[in-house]
């Protein structure tokens, strides 16, 4: 698998990545299914998951893609694999709405860890400005959350 440089982090990427999401939400394969889909990715040598914890079917799912591939990454035995997940969404009945309180950031964030059962995160990402909340609050939350360590780089839409 041909790698890149991620950014001034000197960090190599496989150049394709794998994203959760469509392996997580509704209409998902089984999980034996899904765990052998990110296995075979790995094994190709990909190295990068993208992933978040609205990847689910609804509320009471939330971070199952994170769990998902947090899982394939300890069956297959993999090492040095980054995980992008992001904040941002939201999943109540299965709908998508948007919640970029900074309440709601921290603790995603710390649920998302748990998930991933990681200490701290590769990249973190907002998906998308809470039109409700200013942006310079969900920035100033998540802008914390990189200040303690939970993860080395952020991404916000602008």
């Amino acid at each position: 698998m041909q790698k890149v440089t991620f950014g001034t982090m000197g960090i190599a990427v496989s150049r394709i990545g794998l994203g959760t999401m469509p392996l997580a939400i509704q209409n998902r394969p089984s999980l034996e299914q899904a765990l052998r889909v990110i296995v075979r990715a790995l094994d190709a040598g990909i190295n990068w998951i993208d992933t978040a914890d609205s990847y689910c079917r609804d509320e009471s799912d939330i971070g199952y893609g994170e769990r998902l591939a947090a899982r394939a990454i300890a069956e297959a035995g993999a090492k040095d694999v980054l995980i992008t997940t992001k904040v941002g969404y939201v999943r109540p009945n299965g709908e998508w709405a948007i919640d970029g309180r900074p309440e709601r950031i921290k603790a995603a964030c710390e649920a998302s860890l748990r998930a991933l059962g990681v200490s701290s995160l590769f990249l973190y990402q907002l998906h998308a400005p809470d039109p409700a909340v200013p942006l310079a609050d969900s920035v100033g939350a998540l802008a914390q959350l990189q200040k303690e360590g939970k993860f080395d780089m952020l991404a916000c839409p602008t």
